[in-house]
């Protein structure tokens, strides 16, 4: 298996989520925690120098053979990264951040998970503003990144969310710090959100627990039953 070294930025109190998910799931990857120093981008190039797996403090990771970009395609990119809203390029939902007062669009970029090849940057940005307009940008694969999004918590509808949350069960990075800082979830963020990765590595984090318990017995299961039956249905048609 291909493996990168992983840069965990801290600006939170979740670090060590992503830390004991990597201890126990990618036990041979090496890891390093640094503080946030006013640029995820900045923070980045200024704390690795090959290409590197970069996360924000409180994701899970769960990175398995073939998740990832291969080392050849990764090496002619700058930066491999997805698009903030999960919902941006979607035909009937993508309206639906102008109308909750954001300006998400298609073009807004997620940097809580990003991969960067140092090699290719001739220069440290000040900020991250304006600084992927002239980058070399890979399209992170959009199963690899599963992620909360504004339009879960009250503006789609339950089927909507279950859906989501069924693309849980292909993911390897799991993106839900927002909503452990909130340390809440409503019917449809339990439905599309699996909260109860983080059962395993939140010990030290007594609010995140309890959020993952409760997910696990209102929706987790349903939620995974649903998605295994899916995919046995997609292998018996073929």
């Amino acid at each position: 298996m291909s493996r990168l070294d992983v840069l965990v930025i801290e600006c939170n109190h979740l670090a060590s989520l992503t830390v004991n998910s990597v201890k126990a799931n990618m036990p041979s990857w090496s890891f390093k925690v640094v503080p946030y120093e006013g640029g995820f981008i900045q923070t980045a190039l200024k704390n690795t120098t090959g290409i590197t797996l970069v996360v924000k403090s409180g994701v899970i990771l769960d990175v398995r053979d073939g998740d990832l970009p291969h080392m050849e395609l990764l090496s002619k990119y700058d930066i491999c990264l997805g698009r903030s809203g999960v919902f941006s390029d979607h035909p009937k939902h993508s309206n639906a951040y102008r109308l909750m007062g954001s300006d998400i669009g298609i073009k807004h970029l997620d940097l809580s998970v990003f991969i960067i090849n140092p090699a290719l940057w001739s220069a440290i940005p000040a900020s991250d503003a304006g600084v992927l307009k002239t980058a070399k940008r890979l399209r992170m694969p959009r199963h690899m990144n599963h992620k909360s999004d504004m339009l879960i918590k009250d503006s789609l509808s339950g089927k909507i969310a279950m859906d989501y949350g069924m693309l849980a069960e292909k993911a390897s990075v799991f993106n839900y710090v927002d909503v452990f800082e909130k340390g809440s979830a409503n019917g449809n963020e339990m439905f599309a959100y699996a909260l109860e990765k983080a059962l395993p590595f939140a010990d030290d984090l007594p609010s995140v627990k309890k959020l993952a318990k409760q997910t696990l017995v209102r929706a987790a299961k349903l939620r995974v039953a649903l998605a295994k039956t899916l995919l046995e249905d997609a292998r018996n048609e073929h």
